[in-house]
């Protein structure tokens, strides 16, 4: 019967260790490349996301787990034809959704509230996942809102994204910077 109890009572405090919360989750994204004439950029505002926030014994983050998904049609770069072009070579018709998911310990967040942290995450671009490592930086938590900025490169050959050279010596740079900043506010 002691036995029983005490069992009882270990399981109880293992669930109230490892509570689970739900964070409501806005990004705003924007993406930087350059091409042989000049750089370039773009925005796209991230669906409003969940982040589920794992909690342990004395109510500090453990553990961080959620996915973020912008719509590809909607990135602008602030010139039409350019915009097509980049949907066209993103395949957007078949591939609509760009995502990025997290499922780590707390600490690849904000290790101990210095920056910058590294965080890898998976990105899936053109349906296809591919392993990304963001760095965090501007890390603030003040009581149930946390901010940060995020950032992290993209190589289009390595993505499966092909742009085509235009008027013959034209051509779009490999490496894409895309850049985050994040708020989080607990439910």
């Amino acid at each position: 019967m002691k036995l029983s109890l005490l069992l009882l009572f270990a399981l109880v405090q293992s669930a109230l260790a490892n509570t689970a919360q739900n964070w409501t989750g806005k990004a705003d994204v924007t993406f930087d490349g350059t091409s042989t004439l000049h750089a370039w950029g773009g925005k796209v505002s991230a669906a409003p996301f969940v982040t589920e926030v794992t909690l342990d014994a004395a109510g500090k983050p453990s553990r961080i787990k959620a996915t973020v998904t912008v719509e590809a049609t909607k990135m602008e770069t602030a010139e039409a034809k350019r915009d097509e072009n980049m949907r066209k070579a993103m395949k957007v018709t078949d591939h609509p959704l760009i995502s990025a998911s997290i499922d780590g310990g707390a600490y690849k967040i904000a290790a101990d509230g210095k920056t910058p942290t590294k965080l890898p995450m998976t990105l899936t671009l053109l349906g296809k996942p591919q392993q990304v490592t963001a760095t965090i930086t501007n890390w603030k938590l003040s009581g149930s809102k946390a901010t940060f900025d995020l950032a992290f490169p993209v190589s289009l050959k390595a993505s499966g994204i092909s742009v085509p050279t235009v008027l013959l010596f034209i051509k779009v740079g490999d490496s894409i910077k895309v850049s985050s900043s994040v708020t989080l506010t607990q439910n």
